[in-house]
């Protein structure tokens, strides 16, 4: 037993302790999950992998006798929910490749796919949701199973050592010699292999035959045409062939857009060629290019009318527009009339109550009272002594006669009080200028012309006079 262990690869030795988790993949999905082209899917594979583990339960054991004793599902709904998007962000294969993949395993019974409309928790609708559900019976099989039954896909080619087709008369098994002489090639001396003439012959002949057919597609068919051919399918004869019918007898515009149909319209794994040829046999691609050209001219149409539309209301506005302010015009010029026509001592009136209402509905602007203090402070500064004393005198008057015997003239409140009645003197004999004060008025006197205009046009009956002559 120790010398078993002692001579165990260091890194078997290491792998002891390494525990992977993840997705089991057996390797006969490899034989029997193929594309069309007989290649094995193995996007597929790694889906249908990742949709048994999910489907594989969890099992809950007693501690002290190990008995099953529950088994739970790793998903919450009835069956597993996922998207192409999800699938693509997991594993980095592009949307289209998961798509692929998933038609793949539910055209060979591997996997159910179901569509709902779902609603959440907060009542949001969500259409076509997918839930995925595997065929384990089927799923079963093709582990077990050697070869693929895909024949549309062709079998996997014959390995070295298989038995060649009775017809050559050679069976290596029998004879147990070397294989059979190839034409041009000297077989090698004192048992060698041939493994090194035989990778140089398949590599020559490999890129001769790719270049060869690279150089007849482009000499078949223009830029445009080779193109839009997938890739996989650039040395298809099927395909080659009818492009090159339909392009000699119906032209390139037609092919072109039996091509992009194709391409975008042809879902099933492998069934390109066939899905390619029906189009151009029955111009579905050129039906739907004149489906959609209609309905783009249709929306064309649709949005020059909504510009039109858009053009006339706004046309109409201006209008509208014009004809309020020609009244405004005509309402201020019997306003003005009026004001001219009222006596100085009723104008007088009017204006001092219009600028009442107007200084109670403006409110005062942030910071605009410590900008007027900083500002009378100022101009205390600059008023000569005389002056000073005689706002002082003032100021002391008007403080007695708001708070009485209370206070003497040398309490700190009362100088305080006079401080602040002289700074109020100020502020009101002398135009101080700040610009939030200066603001401000402005807004009074905006608002306090509106007022006016309003008293004058109630109180004189001007809206009667001008519904009874010309209105807009």
């Amino acid at each position: 037993m120790n010398e078993n262990h002692a001579q165990i690869n260091p890194v078997c030795h290491q792998m002891l302790n390494c525990r992977l988790t993840g997705n089991i993949t057996p390797i006969s999905w490899f034989r029997n999950i193929l594309t069309g082209s007989g290649k094995p899917d193995v996007v597929a594979i790694i889906l249908l992998s990742d949709i048994v583990y999910w489907y594989t339960p969890v099992m809950t054991r007693d501690e002290h006798t190990g008995d099953v004793i529950g088994i739970q599902q790793k998903f919450q709904a009835d069956k597993l929910q996922k998207t192409y998007q999800e699938y693509a962000d997991i594993f980095g294969f592009s949307k289209n490749q998961i798509k692929n993949a998933i038609d793949n395993l539910v055209s060979q019974n591997l996997i159910t796919r179901e569509f709902r409309h779902i609603k959440t928790g907060s009542g949001l609708a969500i259409t076509n949701v997918m839930y995925i559900e595997p065929n384990i019976e089927n799923i079963v099989k093709i582990s077990y199973k050697s070869r693929s039954p895909q024949k549309a896909g062709g079998y996997p080619p014959k390995k070295l050592g298989d038995i060649p087709p009775k017809s050559l008369g050679i069976s290596p098994q029998k004879n147990g010699g070397p294989p059979p002489k190839k034409l041009g090639v000297i077989p090698p001396k004192n048992g060698g292999t041939y493994t090194e003439t035989t990778t140089e012959i398949t590599t020559e002949t490999t890129t001769t035959t790719t270049e060869a057919a690279a150089v007849d597609l482009k000499n078949r068919f223009p830029k445009s045409i080779r193109s839009r051919i997938p890739r996989i399918y650039q040395d298809h004869k099927d395909v080659l062939d009818s492009i090159d019918t339909y392009l000699k007898t119906h032209g390139k515009p037609y092919v072109t857009a039996e091509l992009d149909y194709a391409i975008h319209n042809s879902t099933k794994d492998g069934g390109f060629p066939a899905f390619l040829k029906r189009s151009l046999e029955s111009g579905w691609g050129t039906e739907d290019l004149k489906v959609r050209q209609a309905a783009q001219n249709e929306q064309r149409i649709l949005e020059r009318r909504q510009k039109e539309s858009d053009l006339e209301a706004l046309r109409a506005e201006q209008e509208l527009l014009a004809d309020i302010e020609k009244w405004d015009r005509q309402i201020d010029q019997k306003v003005q009339e009026t004001l001219e026509c009222i006596s100085p001592t009723e104008l007088n009136r009017i204006k001092t109550e219009a600028w009442e209402q107007a200084e109670k509905k403006t409110p005062c602007l942030k910071s605009q009272k410590s900008q007027m203090l900083a500002a009378a402070k100022e101009k205390l500064s600059t008023l000569s002594d005389p002056e000073r004393k005689t706002l002082f005198e003032v100021a002391k008057a008007a403080v007695r006669a708001s708070i009485g015997n209370l206070l003497g003239d040398n309490h700190p409140g009362f100088h305080r009080a006079v401080d602040n009645q002289v700074l109020k003197e100020i502020q009101e004999r002398y135009p101080l200028h700040t610009p939030l004060a200066d603001l401000w008025n402005k807004r009074v006197k905006t608002e306090a012309d509106r007022i006016l205009k309003v008293m004058v046009i109630r109180n004189y009956g001007l809206l009667k006079s001008q519904s009874t002559g010309e209105s807009p």
